[in-house]
């Protein structure tokens, strides 16, 4: 089965540079590279083109000024084709470990009905507990939110809700509508991503390097953390 991956980005083509590098490398299943290109220019936007004449992007969706994450994701329905489809970040790492990060990701949801959005276990998120209450079940820990990092999700969940614009992180509300809605949100457990980008894009003052360090991985493969940030 394919799967659509969706990048969204603006102006930051090292970061997705790296993104796309991680997922070409390390993606053995079957999946469509897109990218939502929110308003880059100069070089950035550029950068964004080749990919798409490397073959390795198979469709941009281009915008000529930002219009923001929340933006992004209620054009998710209209990008991404398959059902489930991963959106994430162009800041994040997948993990190389088998089978791979998206068939992991593929496989718990299947086997969960009411599982709408599920994640990769973003070490960072134990710092602050910003996952909110988390219930474990076997391979997959439910909880109230995850990060835009490398996330599946079913085409019902967008369908049933709306992603309002707002102080909240666009991916947060995402996850609180489809709760909402009656919908599960988790990550899994043991299989790791890595965020890499050190300022926010919603807050340019916010510099994550202090959580990144403490987070870094301990395996460059599957991007396992110490064991303090597992969980």
């Amino acid at each position: 089965m394919t799967t659509d991956i969706v990048i969204a980005t603006q102006n930051r083509r090292a970061l997705l540079k790296s993104t796309v590098g991680c997922i070409v490398e390390r993606t053995h299943s079957s999946y469509r590279l897109m990218v939502i290109d929110d308003g880059s220019d100069g070089e950035d936007a550029a950068y964004v083109q080749a990919l798409r004449e490397r073959r390795w992007v198979a469709y941009v969706l281009r915008r000529e000024r930002p219009a923001g994450i929340a933006a992004n994701l209620r054009q998710l329905l209209d990008v991404a084709k398959t059902d489930p489809f991963v959106f994430t970040d162009d800041d994040v790492l997948c993990p190389d470990v088998a089978p791979d990060w998206l068939a992991r990701l593929q496989t718990a949801m299947a086997c969960r009905p009411q599982l709408g959005v599920l994640a990769l276990n973003d070490p960072q998120c134990a710092l602050n507990n910003s996952r909110g209450e988390r219930t474990p079940e076997g391979d997959v820990v439910l909880c109230r939110n995850v990060p835009g990092h490398f996330v599946l999700v079913r085409r019902a969940v967008l369908e049933a809700i709306s992603v309002p614009d707002g102080m909240h992180s666009p991916v947060k509300r995402l996850c609180m509508e489809a709760l909402k809605a009656g919908w599960q949100v988790g990550y899994l457990r043991d299989t790791y991503c890595q965020h890499i980008g050190r300022y926010s894009i919603r807050w340019a003052s916010k510099d994550y390097r202090q959580d990144l360090a403490a987070v870094a991985p301990v395996d460059a493969k599957t991007l396992e953390p110490s064991d303090a940030y597992k969980e």
